[in-house]
């Protein structure tokens, strides 16, 4: 081999060796890149995840609150005055729910019923709050001697008895939606309950 040609042989590694070198930092730095790039997208990932993990648990704490709050509202009446307010308060609501009824359509059958429903679960729940069953006995009592019926006046017997005083059948269900929200005044001032209106 001339001298040239070994020359030549020469700088032709050099510039291979150059070249390979330079592809294997490239690659490195490709490597490099597509490593930060990754890490980048998981750091976001698990940040979102967090944000969204904090909102989550900020809401639950939110509705378990308001759960609570609203928990503490309806906190179940025990003393007889309390229960017979809680007791007012229920069949209270009627006039406003008929309003409701009658833009809805119901027939004054209907309303009645859902009246007298409203009226017959208070009385039937606030008897369940009382503490002392021996004076639900009393009420019992009362109420099978006056309507025949430990739990009150059944629906039946309240159409029935506005009938028996001449009435029509539809004006003995306007009568039991307009009296469903009357309590009975003496019991009402016995436990300090201020209501207008007297009834059974």
């Amino acid at each position: 081999m001339t001298l040239m040609n070994r020359k030549a042989s020469i700088l032709l590694s050099f510039v291979l060796s150059l070249f390979l070198s330079s592809s294997v930092f490239a690659n490195e730095a490709i490597s490099a890149v597509k490593e930060t790039v990754a890490g980048s997208v998981d750091t976001a990932k698990t940040e979102l995840i967090q944000e969204a993990t904090e909102k989550a648990k900020a809401v639950a704490t939110e509705a378990v609150t308001e759960k609570l709050v609203d928990t503490e509202k309806e906190k179940t009446p025990s003393t007889n005055a309390e229960i017979r307010q809680w007791y007012n308060d229920q069949v209270s609501t009627i006039p406003e729910q008929d309003k409701k009824w009658v833009a809805e359509g119901l027939t004054v059958q209907q309303r009645a019923q859902k009246a007298y429903d409203i009226r017959h679960h208070a009385r039937i729940q606030a008897r369940e709050f009382m503490q002392n069953k021996e004076e639900v006995t009393a009420l019992q009592a009362r109420d099978t001697a006056k309507y025949g019926n430990p739990d009150g006046p059944t629906f039946e017997y309240l159409v029935k008895k506005g009938t028996s005083k001449g009435l029509s059948e539809e004006e003995a269900y306007q009568n039991i939606i307009g009296s469903a929200n009357r309590t009975n005044a003496a019991y009402n001032k016995k436990f300090g309950v201020k209501k207008e209106g007297e009834s059974q």
